[in-house]
């Protein structure tokens, strides 16, 4: 017990932990927008502080169809269940890094019997012997500089970043899922907006050869009206090829089986007519601590965290590495005896390792160190300017869609009236059939463009939306704390 006890007391030295060598970190200092600028770009564009994620989606698509997909592009997306896997891989690095900071303690055994022959020198030496072992060996790398804290600091950072990097994909997926829905919306209705057009066409054209008949129109007109069907019918085609390819490519993007993507038709998804809903549930204001929170940002602060500790270890790489080593055990040359007094055998060591001469390997890493973190600092500055851009860019295009919108309306608006003139003086014989064509054919483009730009200003939304890191209220409660 006494030579048990020697041993014991060389744990509370194996635990000792030395003087860190990771640089202080400090935040990249960067000039950001101030609040009042930042609102000059936020005019006109209204803010729900109440509203939830679910609603916003159901008041963006008019119904819970488009919420429903996003949950399931969630559970079943590629890039997600991939982000999830690298997740659990960091978790996992963590994890080792951690246990290295506590001493490793393995047990062996060995039970053999063995027997030697009188013919190999020494001669006449042959005997039968046993070989009993049992014994538990503890062993300690001391972290006087720090090292193996470095490593740990440095995988907690990776695991925070990959953290943040499933945040930016389930971010992406959620805002590619609603536009891809949303251009389906538009599709839809320009299919419905096609298919009228065309049955309003084969009345006209019936109309205009039953005129023919009478003698109340010439050939020509018919022809024309022939053509314009044909045009229309045209577009419709072209309109059903798009919707059938958004269709797939939704299917893909929330993750349906291959079964259910051939089984899928154009009857799946029955959506309802894009509607002008310009709201964002984000806090009233933008500001630089509300972006700063993107995740992709925090990914990127955090590998330069992780860039930071690594210097900390190539640095403790330069001084010496100690190691201690206990062991404990049995060993008898019979069983019987193997756990009595006078079995029991112990050894305890210490063995360091000091560099010397590397011909300046150990201090060029150390200058790699730092050179990764200078260019990781660069690369937070160029996250943080594109997150910035992002967020003007999708407000500028919620601007103009806006303006546009109420542009295309009047003109929709005007061209209707223009369509009933022309008939009305064509009817009279003051003008050509080419004057109604030339009214249904500018109705039926402007009414096409009215629905693109509606699309385009709800996914303008949706592009703030993700520029601003997804503004749900959780989001929306740390971003007010942090004012």
């Amino acid at each position: 017990m006494k030579k048990i006890f020697t041993i014991s007391t060389l744990i509370p030295i194996m635990l000792l932990t030395g003087c860190s060598q990771i640089p202080t970190y400090q935040k990249p200092k960067t000039e950001l927008p101030t609040q009042q600028s930042l609102q000059q770009h936020q005019a006109n564009i209204p803010m729900q502080l109440g509203l939830d994620e679910k609603s916003w989606f159901e008041q963006l698509s008019g119904d819970q169809t488009l919420f429903e997909l996003t949950n399931e592009a969630l559970l079943h997306n590629s890039d997600i269940q991939l982000a999830r896997l690298n997740l659990e891989q960091a978790r996992l690095l963590l994890q080792q890094s951690k246990s290295a900071q506590y001493p490793e303690l393995n047990m062996s055994g060995e039970l053999a019997r063995t027997q030697t022959n009188d013919n190999v020198y020494p001669l006449d030496t042959g005997a039968t012997f046993g070989q009993f072992s049992l014994g538990a060996l503890l062993s300690y790398e001391l972290d006087i500089w720090g090292r193996v804290d470095a490593l740990k600091q440095q995988a907690q950072a990776a695991y925070s970043a990959t953290q943040a990097d499933q945040k930016t994909v389930k971010l992406t997926v959620s805002a590619a899922v609603a536009n891809a829905y949303l251009n389906l919306m538009a599709l839809n209705q320009t299919v419905r907006l096609a298919g009228n057009t065309v049955k309003s066409r084969k009345e006209t054209l019936e109309l205009r050869q039953t005129q023919l008949e009478y003698g109340s129109t010439t050939p020509l007109n018919v022809h024309q009206a022939e053509s314009e069907l044909a045009a229309v019918e045209i577009a419709l085609q072209q309109q059903l090829e798009q919707r059938d390819l958004q269709l797939n490519a939704l299917a893909v993007l929330v993750g349906r089986s291959a079964k259910s993507l051939v089984e899928m038709t154009s009857d799946t998804f029955k959506t309802k007519e894009l509607s002008t809903f310009d709201s964002l549930p984000v806090p009233e204001g933008l500001s630089s601590k509300l972006i700063e929170r993107r995740p992709d940002i925090v990914a990127m602060e955090q590998r330069l965290i992780a860039a930071n500790a690594n210097i900390g270890v190539a640095k403790a790489s330069l001084f010496p590495s100690i190691s201690l080593t206990g062991l404990l055990g049995f060993q008898s040359e019979s069983l019987n005896q193997l756990f009595s007094d006078q079995s029991i055998g112990w050894n305890a060591s210490a063995a360091i390792n000091a560099p010397i001469f590397d011909y300046g390997k150990r201090q060029s890493q150390v200058q790699l160190s730092e050179t990764q973190q200078q260019a990781m600092t660069i690369q937070y500055q160029q996250t943080l300017r594109n997150a910035f851009k992002e967020v003007l860019d999708a407000l500028t295009q919620l601007k103009a869609s806006t303006k546009q919108l109420e542009a295309q309306q009047r003109q929709v608006t005007a061209l209707k009236q223009i369509l009933q003139l022309s008939q009305t003086r064509f009817d009279a014989g003051y003008s050509s059939y080419l004057e109604v064509l030339d009214a249904q054919r500018n109705l039926f483009n402007s009414e096409l463009a009215q629905v693109t730009m509606k699309r385009n200003h709800s996914s303008a939304l949706v592009n703030l939306y993700k520029a601003l890191g997804g503004n749900w209220k959780e989001s929306q409660d740390k971003a007010l704390q942090g004012k």
